[in-house]
């Protein structure tokens, strides 16, 4: 006697009452189908993951498995714990449409068509059997390369094209890339444009191109079982379940190993704004394994600042990984920009591009409230001489200056303003050192103040030049940031009332910006 009829009563239990295992072991069993198609399923699954994000779920196998067998849907439900109206109605709808967009080539896929793409599937990534079930990665053709994860949406891409050739250059040389600037200035659009051009190119080194956001910062487990999932979905059902953290991360870099591919790793600094010392120490092991073992794969990262354990990777790996500043827009690919924002008055379009440095985030803040304050009007803008930060910059300032920056730190950042507003010039490293000498109850040797402005320029939070006669070393501010830190709308600035960093006159000129 069947127990999965329609009238019987596991007909109605929901998949959770039934192991993933279980479920695959189950219906494989009922609808079984040659060995050649059981990879194409897997084929096809990844490629549905690329395209929606989600891979298919067990009613939607269950279906194109009953397919394969020319069952009609009364049967597939019949030998199924769906009912054929869920089947029918919910879920082949949805399921044939997704199909026609990811493997149709135009053409419609539906029940009875479904295995004469299939075949036409195998034929096209030579899935023979069960030792490649991973060549669709690398289709022989020069159609596009697969691309998992969700990739940030960049209707528009200005400029950029120096940083993109260097970068197709880069990725072939070393085995991490490190993106790394301010809030907004562009890095993850840089990388996605990378991602979407290097999936089109017909000679290619990887077979995979794998894109992480990290913004919801994941612990190391998850992290791990997440990027194996991206790299190889079939085999996340295998892994046991009391998988210790060493053995994913083993298994992780066998995949990066057997399957090169590029992985990108966006929001990196995410995984260490954590205080616990313990979790700082997991992800830096984690990460100088992967730099160290993960080859012929390249990791990309994109993140605001470099902690303090990747530098030290930079440090003890410097042929190995590869820093990556990036700064703002040109004033051609900026003004480009703001043309197609709709901003009015052409000509002083360089004013604003100079005060924002070319960052995209801010340039899109300020044209917004110049339309809404300013009636779009450039001119008038101007006239009110101000700078504006964008909500993204001041929320990451305020983290800056109230859980990250020293007491010295924030002080540094306040002696370079000071001379930004009273001499509208960058200042060398030696005055800087006999000003912060002079504050009382501040006691500043060489190597500390060195040290504090390493950290600060590994925080995009200040910027070296050098004195085009002196030679000497000098430091700056983006105007933003001067801005922060002249009106201190957060009271984070100031720590305590122990000194006072500008004299009554100074302080007056530093209100007028």
């Amino acid at each position: 006697m069947s127990i999965l009829t329609d009238s019987n009563e596991t007909s109605h239990l929901p998949d959770s009452c039934f192991s993933t295992l279980e479920k695959q072991n189950f219906h494989n069993s009922l609808f079984s189908v040659p060995e050649a198609f059981e990879f194409s399923l897997v084929v096809v699954n990844d490629l549905v993951f690329a395209k929606r994000g989600k891979y298919l779920t067990d009613a939607e196998l269950v279906v194109m498995r009953g397919a394969l067998n020319n069952l009609d849907y009364e049967e597939i439900a019949h030998n199924s714990n769906y009912t054929v109206n869920y089947l029918q109605r919910c879920v082949a709808p949805l399921l044939w449409d997704t199909l026609s967009e990811t493997i149709g080539n135009g053409d419609r896929v539906g029940k009875k068509k479904l295995r004469q793409i299939l075949e036409e599937l195998n034929q096209k990534y030579h899935i023979q059997s069960p030792f490649e079930p991973y060549l669709a990665l690398s289709s022989s053709d020069n159609s596009s390369l697969i691309i998992r994860g969700q990739l940030p949406e960049i209707s528009n891409f200005y400029g950029r094209i120096h940083e993109l050739n260097l970068l197709k250059e880069l990725i072939f040389k070393h085995r991490c890339i490190t993106l790394v600037g301010v809030a907004g200035v562009g890095k993850s659009s840089l990388a996605t444009k990378l991602i979407v051009e290097l999936s089109k190119k017909p000679r290619r080194q990887f077979d995979a191109l794998i894109w992480k956001s990290l913004s919801h910062i994941p612990s190391l487990p998850e992290l791990t079982h997440e990027l194996i999932a991206l790299i190889q979905p079939s085999l996340v059902p295998e892994l046991p379940l009391s998988s210790s953290t060493h053995s994913l991360i083993s298994i992780l870099i066998q995949q990066l190993q057997s399957c090169p591919c590029l992985l990108v790793l966006d929001g990196f600094e995410a995984l260490f704004q954590r205080s616990n010392f313990t979790q700082r120490l997991e992800y830096s092991i984690f990460l100088n394994r992967l730099i160290d073992e993960a080859s012929p794969s390249c990791l990309l990262l994109t993140t605001r600042f470099l902690p303090d354990e990747l530098n030290i990777l930079i440090k003890n790996n410097p042929s190995t990984i590869k820093i990556f500043k990036v700064n703002g827009l040109d004033i051609d690919a900026a003004t480009q920009l703001l043309s197609d924002l709709g901003l009015q008055q052409e000509e002083n379009y360089q004013s604003l591009i100079n005060t924002y440095w070319g960052n995209p985030l801010e340039l899109k803040n300020v044209v917004s409230r110049i339309e809404r304050f300013f009636a779009g009007s450039t001119l008038k803008f101007l006239e009110n001489k101000t700078t504006l930060i964008s909500l993204q910059l001041q929320t990451m300032l305020n983290e800056m200056f109230g859980q990250v920056l020293s007491d010295l730190q924030r002080r540094i950042m306040i002696c370079i303003t000071e001379e930004l507003v009273l001499t509208s010039q960058p200042i060398s490293f030696a005055k800087l050192l006999t000003r912060l000498r002079q504050l009382p109850n501040l006691p500043v040797s060489t190597s500390e103040l060195i040290t504090d402005l390493e950290k600060l320029e590994r925080l995009s939070l200040i910027e070296s030049g050098k004195d085009n006669t002196t030679k000497e070393i000098t430091f700056t501010l983006q105007p933003v940031v001067k801005k922060y830190i002249n009106t201190d709308p957060a009271g984070l600035v100031h720590p305590s009332e122990q000194f006072t960093p500008y004299s009554t006159t100074t302080q007056k000129n530093i209100h007028a910006h």
